[in-house]
């Protein structure tokens, strides 16, 4: 199901680590294939919620496990309809994973963004380009077309922006940019047929501060997300007050 751009619901999840694994173990997901359990947490928002009811969404992680993780996720349906479905369809293993009862919470989203408005921001991205089947970290790219051209390529700061800034499209302008955070990480995804594939992909931790320009165009980016592996935890738009 896509988002409703018309109707947009902020969703938190608190899924309980030790029942995530053992919810992966049941369905066959290693999670040395899946680094950044991306496709684990796709899975089970799956069986609890269907195919695409909380789509784009960030599974926040202590990397010092000292606090639990968290599930934050854009859905066009509201928490009532979320949980009304989970109770209906959802497998008891799934839900043991979160009991919605405690861990479960919604609120709408603004139905207006007004044109204007600076919004501090943070993104989980893969910026990558995708060639017939293949898919490249853009940085890779652009260095291999600037050095067969003979040019100095551009920092992976700089190329990232531009991608950011193509992503937002009319959406919004791109005030202030950091490059926050960058490492290769092993995604695994459903391949051709019934078999699974993992492969090394960029993961980009991207912050700064933006400024609406076109409040439907917004709110519209804000429930399709940016970039690709949109269902698998990359690309939700955290928003937070301008400094």
């Amino acid at each position: 199901m896509s988002a409703n751009s018309q109707n947009l619901h902020l969703i938190e999840l608190r899924p309980d680590p030790a029942a995530l694994f053992r919810f992966a173990q049941q369905q066959g997901l290693n999670s040395r294939r899946d680094e950044d359990l991306g496709y684990t947490a796709h899975a089970w928002l799956t069986a609890v919620f269907g195919q695409g009811a909380i789509k784009p969404f960030r599974l926040l992680q202590d990397s010092r496990n000292r606090q639990p993780p968290r599930l934050l996720g854009f859905s066009s349906q509201s928490g009532e309809q979320l949980i009304e479905h989970a109770q209906a369809f959802a497998s008891p293993l799934a839900l043991q994973v979160c009991p919605l009862e405690a861990n479960f919470a919604a609120k709408p989203m603004p139905a207006q963004w007004r044109a204007g408005r600076r919004l501090g921001f943070e993104l989980l991205a893969s910026p990558i380009s995708r060639l017939k089947q293949n898919e490249d970290d853009i940085y890779r790219r652009h260095v291999r077309e600037r050095e067969a051209s003979g040019q100095q390529p551009d920092s992976r700061d700089a190329v990232y922006r531009l991608w950011l800034e193509h992503q937002l499209g009319t959406a919004a302008i791109l005030e202030d940019y950091s490059l926050e955070g960058f490492r290769i990480v092993r995604l695994l995804r459903k391949a051709e047929g019934a078999g699974r594939r993992d492969f090394l992909a960029p993961q980009a931790k991207l912050g700064g501060i933006l400024t609406v320009q076109d409040g439907t165009a917004f709110q519209t980016l804000l429930a399709r997300g940016i970039g690709r592996h949109r269902a698998f935890g990359y690309g939700m738009l955290l928003l937070r007050p301008a400094p």
